[in-house]
């Protein structure tokens, strides 16, 4: 019996992943990138960055909708990196926390919650944390409240309002919890509820106050299977760089089906900018660009071991991209060489089909195309007139190129945009300071490179 429950329960998980990627695609190519085992210590369904554990006994009696919204809610978790952050702070209640913050953008998404699931939206997870009351002293986690409602008395003073908005408060960029050790397909899964336990690994006990599935702590590196070893500084921003990427990738495809979340693209967009530098974000919107689908002729081996028939995740490489540097004004020649730089490098390690180079002030002064290893050292700029950002974006028009994506190095001192948005994503390069309303772009993205020697204040 225990056999048949495990078995079914692992194909009821794989055609919940196979409707999240047929429906929510965002979330669904997020559930791909970890592999899914049986743990009857999970109270329901819970992820620590690193896999998807699942509870057979909850998977055999919950209904489907429960449970892709579960896997949503936790690989969104994780995606905000709440699995890398909760420190010192008391487990339940970061739980808690990461589900208040999670709950909206999962509504707005679509999915369906609890009647009572509860939801503070324009806040981070920290700022939630904060604001939920401290457990009774002695408490084992059974004395919070519950997890619905605004609390009162004393309680309700320090809650948000309504909205759970404060005018201080940025946006939320997530925070993570796991478990240290390996796989263990031999859990019984009799004991499937599993919930005041602790998993055979030394995983903590499980805690989901909502419902809609468990964040657990990022597993250390070091090998400890008690998952007593928090990981170390350099593991985490490593796996935060890594899921930062994973949501970008993620992103593309839902809004290459059309159905990219609304919310949740300004999450994605807005999650962990502050901490990335232009580099990094260079990097990151040129591997975005790179065209990835889904793939069943190759099944995705992470599932495999368990019993799972998924498809993978491919990618096909670059098409071409475009470069256009604005070659008007004062052109920081240390900037442009450090943007060239990391361009050059990148595009060695993507190889995109070519690269095309316009030089443009007021005019196209110069365009030439190389393949990704011919680039050269250096750039002898063409230029020094006026600023039009239009006649780069025509120039690409007449010749028939639509490149995978185009970058476009300026100083942003204008506002001569083209009418309309052309049919390729476009990064705005920026070398000086943000621009202001008169000459902010209309569309596309933009990387802003602080200022620094030879660049403008």
């Amino acid at each position: 019996m225990a056999a048949r429950m495990r078995s079914e329960s692992a194909q009821r998980v794989s055609g919940c992943v196979t409707a999240l990627l047929r429906e929510q695609p965002f979330f669904g190519s997020l559930a791909l990138r970890l592999p899914v085992r049986p743990d009857a210590a999970r109270e329901t369904l819970a992820s620590d960055g690193c896999e998807i554990r699942y509870s057979p006994q909850w998977i055999a009696e919950t209904d489907a909708h429960v449970i892709e919204t579960a896997i949503a809610r936790v690989v969104l978790a994780c995606a905000l990196k709440h699995h890398t952050r909760r420190g010192e702070r008391d487990p339940e209640r970061w739980q808690r926390a990461s589900q208040l913050v999670t709950h909206g953008l999962l509504r707005d998404a679509g999915f369906t919650l609890p009647p009572d699931a509860e939801a503070w939206d324009g806040i981070s997870v920290e700022q939630a944390y904060d604001r939920l009351p401290e457990p009774d002293e002695g408490d084992s986690g059974g004395g919070h409240p519950p997890l619905t409602g605004g609390g009162s008395g004393a309680d309700a003073a320090d809650a948000p309002t309504a909205d759970g908005r404060d005018p201080s408060d940025q946006d939320d960029d997530g925070d993570q919890s796991g478990y240290g050790g390996e796989a263990d397909a031999s859990t019984d899964p009799s004991n499937g509820d599993g919930g005041a336990g602790h998993g055979s690994d030394g995983a903590p006990a499980s805690s989901d106050p909502a419902g809609t599935g468990e964040v657990m702590d990022a597993p250390s590196d070091a090998g400890d299977s008690n998952g007593e070893s928090a990981p170390s500084p350099a593991d985490i921003a490593q796996e935060e760089q890594a899921w930062d990427e994973a949501m970008h990738q993620a992103l593309n495809l839902a809004k290459a089906e059309g159905k990219a979340p609304g919310r949740i693209e300004e999450t994605v967009r807005g999650a962990h900018a502050g901490t990335l530098d232009w580099r990094s974000l260079l990097r990151r919107y040129m591997t975005d660009a790179a065209r990835s689908d889904y793939s069943w002729s190759v099944p995705n081996r992470r599932f495999i071991d368990s019993g799972l028939y998924l498809p993978s995740i491919r990618s096909e490489g670059m098409e071409a991209i475009a470069v256009i540097i604005d070659t008007s004004g004062s052109l920081p020649a240390a900037t442009l060489a450090a943007f060239w730089a990391e361009l050059r490098e990148v595009a060695a390690e993507i190889r995109p089909g070519s690269v095309v180079l316009l030089q443009v002030d007021a005019a196209v002064q110069d365009a030439a195309e190389y393949a990704p290893d011919d680039l050269p050292d250096e750039i002898a700029v063409k230029g020094r007139g006026g600023t039009d950002f239009r006649p780069g974006f025509a120039w690409l028009d007449e010749q028939g190129i639509r490149p995978a994506v185009c970058l476009y190095f300026t100083d942003m001192e204008c506002s001569r945009y083209p009418e309309t948005e052309p049919s390729f994503p476009t990064v705005w390069v920026n070398y000086s300071t943000p621009p202001a309303d008169w000459n902010r772009e209309p569309w596309g993205e933009r990387i802003d490179i602080p200022p620094g020697p030879g660049a403008r204040p």
